[in-house]
């Protein structure tokens, strides 16, 4: 059952691509995830056990610094609905019914957006930074939840 959530958008990626799926994450966008990667390991919170990434070139890239940052000691997972085309409902309830317990992921805007308003409805977050992480915290009986961090990068 989950306790913690922590949904992170993909750092800046480069502005010169051939294709969508295949677009590198920039030096700015390597940076950001490691300031807000860091501010994560310099809280008191619970840090992360477990990662998910979307398949795209740039989250694997934010997910791969983030991983390296974190210490996580099992290998992260490619989420093929972590996508940003994904239905967000779907992605949420496929989390909910997971046996993750403290869980990162790394995806896309607008999905992120999108799951943080579907688990905490009354949370007032509108979109994402590059970079940006938000903390979802879960009640023990794991039917509350709510928005307990937001990490923005400085960079």
């Amino acid at each position: 059952m989950l306790e913690n959530l922590w949904i992170m958008r993909h750092g800046l990626a480069e502005s010169k691509f051939e294709s969508d799926f295949t677009r590198p994450l920039s030096e700015v966008g390597k940076l950001q995830a490691q300031d807000t990667i860091s501010q994560l390991l310099n809280s008191s919170e619970v840090q992360p056990s477990e990662m998910l990434a979307s398949p795209l070139a740039r989250t694997q890239s934010t997910a791969k610094v983030a991983f390296d940052l974190l210490g996580i000691k099992k290998p992260f997972k490619t989420e093929k609905l972590l996508v940003h085309s994904a239905d967000h409902r779907v992605l949420g309830d496929f989390l909910l019914a997971s046996s993750y317990t403290n869980l990162i992921v790394v995806s896309h805007m607008p999905i992120v957006a999108y799951l943080v308003q579907y688990l905490v409805p009354q949370a007032e977050l509108i979109g994402f930074q590059t970079a940006q992480i938000a903390h979802i915290e879960f009640s023990n009986s794991g039917d509350q939840a709510s928005l307990k961090r937001i990490y923005k990068a400085s960079i």
